[in-house]
């Protein structure tokens, strides 16, 4: 198992491949449906008289409300920058947004939350990375093409915007505003008098956390994931991007942990294929 310096932090080998081989079965079972290039073409394209019943399988709402009309909660991620806060987007590329997470990292801020289904982030200060263009999920085919040259430059902006500049500063500020909003809702919840009792610790964490959270290196302390179809609750790509040692997941979601696959796998199984 790989160690840092903050502790037992990624898959083993065998996980890895395992992950790696859940990728391509995921991917295959997509791309050789022939609903599936049908389909894609029709939600990249907006219709209104296609039903989806592969990516809307289940009525799980993959299909973002003005994107195709049906009626689905949402809005097109694509056009992030139109429907949000400036303050959500971190960063924009040439073929990328940085956008931060609107869920407190914290799950001590969501006291009647299930166990199945956890609205706190992966991990302290969880960001995601979305392209501007009209990519439904890894599995769709325009994802991977040129030898993952989108994928690779999310990455590259990612890590860039936490190299230089003041990007540090811009997640973790977006991540104080997360644990704030939540702790405004909680203040007139039922869960509040419960949510009380921990708050101070709440935000204790996160003062004492963002110390180390700022020495962290983009190129090796961070998760950089994908949930691939039909494990994915939102119907555009999008990048998973938390720090991986235990140290900054002690509060975060771990039951999506089943379904994240590491780029790097997604990159050695489409280099596998070419």
């Amino acid at each position: 198992m790989y160690k840092n310096r903050y502790g037992s932090v990624a898959p083993t080998q065998a996980k890895f491949e395992d992950l790696k081989g859940h990728y391509i079965n995921l991917r295959d079972n997509f791309r050789n449906d022939p609903r599936s290039s049908i389909e894609l073409e029709a939600w990249k394209s907006q219709r209104n008289d296609v039903e989806y019943p592969l990516l809307n399988a289940n009525n799980r709402s993959f299909i973002p409300a003005g994107l195709v009309g049906k009626g689905a909660p949402g809005f097109p991620l694509w056009e992030y920058p139109k429907h949000n806060k400036p303050d959500l987007v971190l960063s924009e590329s040439t073929h990328s947004y940085i956008i931060g997470n609107v869920a407190s990292y914290d799950r001590r801020q969501y006291p009647s939350a299930s166990k199945e289904k956890r609205p706190e982030g992966q991990g302290f200060c969880h960001t995601l990375v979305i392209p501007k263009s009209r990519i439904y999920n890894v599995v769709d085919p325009e994802a991977t093409a040129q030898h993952c040259y989108l994928l690779k430059e999310m990455r590259a902006h990612f890590i860039d915007f936490w190299t230089n500049g003041d990007g540090k500063q811009k997640i973790l500020a977006r991540s104080e505003r997360a644990l704030d909003d939540q702790d405004q809702k909680l203040r007139s919840s039922p869960d509040g008098p419960e949510y009380e009792k921990v708050r101070g610790d709440v935000y204790d964490h996160f003062e004492t956390t963002k110390v180390q959270f700022e020495k962290l290196k983009a190129e090796e302390d961070f998760v950089f994931g994908f949930h691939v179809f039909p494990d994915n609750s939102i119907g555009h790509l999008h990048m998973h991007i938390f720090p991986h040692a235990e140290a900054f997941r002690e509060f975060s979601a771990r039951v999506y942990d089943y379904k994240t696959v590491p780029l790097q796998a997604i990159l050695e199984a489409e280099a596998a294929e070419e």
